[in-house]
């Protein structure tokens, strides 16, 4: 069996999970070789997601899912309604009013609190644009505070109660149910400021089964359960690489790095277990050479152990009755490793020199910097000229319009945004960064790289790609889909002969 393991694959999703994806597609459409992928996160509308990636293509209908919560309910947490059940689960919407307490109904009917008389008792909120109940906090009329959340899936069918504690409002008991209503799971919690796990009690067939100290020593058991010997594992989450390595089955390892394992002055904690243990992996994937040749001269690996197999794109249909815009763009998660704001600064003195290019930024992330960069950009007064528009799902149209793409990441693990840009003939302007710009972009061809943190050299680059655009801006061979199919044909022969 090929199995990818991964924490989460949410539906509106970063590089790590699309790039998974895509090699899950390719070494199915390419090798024929179909693959399941495990997922360890709660979510118990994970069916949704699926349906989701069919439909847009992102994979294919050889592509097979399990979740741990849906294997510890015996496979009865992410089960539908349908006519044909002969247990009848049926979908539940649930009335705005609630006989014996007043209500108050918000606008748009998403949120309703209850009263028993003046005491405030309960809150619901609405799935959007229906009547099913995403989840109901109870009110303690002593504290004031919720202390018990019910959450319900996009059926209405109850799934998971959490408790808190009266005083703190710490979580302090989660309980896990299937579609029927038997609880398979129960995480409880510490009273304390960080709100440590305590223990977890799975049951089966309505009795305590099993208990865990950590999710990691649940991931572990599950993989023992799941896994035999000869099966090849990706893993494409370092949270789950100790779990991996230590489950008892002798099976393939393979550990895919996404991102730089470096920090500011050493190896990243996540890393670290997954570079010391190399004994029990079978092959390391990065995306770069440059990563590699970093790996080695600070662990003991040996060489052939690490895959170099870079992300690919394959040739993009590109719409040419669709108008270019005078603007740079720029495409990620808004988040400070991104530095944005040295764009910003660098934007501000390409401005001074007359131009009028605007800037657009796309994307989602998170809240404060968001507001700091919102901040920066009202104080240097280009309200006018910069744009921030939440994650966009068609980026290679944004980028065709556009006149060039700009990253000045601290690290990145490839930079698929670099790829994507240039695909569609929007040279790159990069900070020359590890990983992944200097082996995708070709100076003075298809894009330009600068000195990390020089926002003078920057400026100067966005405003020679201004006034002397690149002519021929094409992919470099390493990152079509062509050598794609021969790294993994090279990868998958190596595994055979492990």
């Amino acid at each position: 069996m090929i199995y990818t393991i991964t924490s989460t694959l949410p539906l509106q999703h970063g590089g790590r999970t699309k790039a998974l994806l895509n090699r899950i597609k390719l070494i199915d459409q390419a090798l024929n070789i179909n693959t399941t992928i495990l997922t360890t996160n709660y979510n118990s509308n994970y069916n949704d997601i699926y349906k989701s990636y069919l439909e847009d293509e992102k994979i294919t209908t050889n592509t097979y899912f399990e979740n741990i919560y849906d294997w510890l309910a015996d496979y009865k947490l992410l089960i539908e309604p349908t006519t044909d059940n002969p247990n009848q689960l049926t979908y539940h919407e649930t009335p705005y009013e609630l006989s014996g307490f007043t209500s108050e109904i918000s606008k748009d009917k998403s949120i309703v609190r209850y009263y028993d008389n003046e005491t405030y008792v309960l809150y619901r909120r609405y799935y959007d644009n229906t009547k099913v109940v995403k989840f109901e906090d109870y009110m303690s009329p002593i504290s004031k505070k919720k202390v018990q959340r019910w959450q319900y899936n996009k059926n209405g069918i109850l799934h998971k109660k959490v408790y808190y504690a009266p005083k703190s409002s710490q979580k302090i008991l989660e309980e896990f149910f299937d579609v029927y209503g038997a609880i398979y799971c129960m995480k409880f919690f510490e009273d304390n400021a960080d709100n440590d796990l305590s223990f977890i009690q799975t049951y089966k067939d309505k009795q305590p089964h099993k208990t865990f100290t950590s999710e990691k020593q649940l991931f572990r058991y599950y993989f023992d359960c799941k896994f035999k010997d000869g099966d090849i594992i990706f893993n494409d989450a370092r949270l789950l690489d100790a779990p991996l390595l230590k489950q008892t089955k002798r099976t393939k390892n393979i550990l895919v790095f996404h991102s730089s394992h470096l920090g500011k002055h050493n190896i990243k904690s996540s890393y670290k277990y997954a570079l010391k243990n190399a004994d029990k992996v079978t092959q390391y994937i990065v995306l770069t050479h440059q990563q590699k040749a970093d790996i080695l001269a600070n662990n003991v690996i040996t060489e052939n152990k690490i895959s170099v197999i870079p992300h690919f794109i394959k040739p993009v249909n590109i719409d040419t009755q669709l108008p270019q815009q005078n603007r740079f763009i720029f495409i990620g998660r808004l988040v400070p490793e991104k530095q944005i704001e040295h764009i910003i600064h660098a934007y501000k003195k390409f401005i001074a020199k007359g131009y009028s290019t605007t800037l657009s930024i796309f994307g989602s992330g998170d809240a404060n910097y968001r507001s700091y960069i919102e901040t920066l950009i009202d104080y240097l007064e280009l309200q006018q000229k910069i744009t921030i528009n939440e994650h966009t799902n068609n980026p290679i149209q944004e980028l065709q319009q556009s006149k060039a793409s700009l990253l000045t990441s601290q690290y990145e693990g490839f930079g698929l945004t670099i790829m994507e840009s240039i695909e569609v003939g929007c040279p790159v302007i990069s900070y020359d960064i590890r990983y992944g710009p200097s082996e995708i972009i070709t100076h003075g061809e298809n894009g330009f790289l600068v000195e990390a943190n020089n926002i003078t050299e920057l400026t100067e680059y966005m405003t020679k790609i201004i006034d002397s655009p690149l002519k021929s801006v094409e992919t470099t061979s390493t990152v079509k889909y062509d050598t794609a199919i021969n790294n993994y044909k090279q990868l998958f022969s190596l595994l055979n002969d492990a």
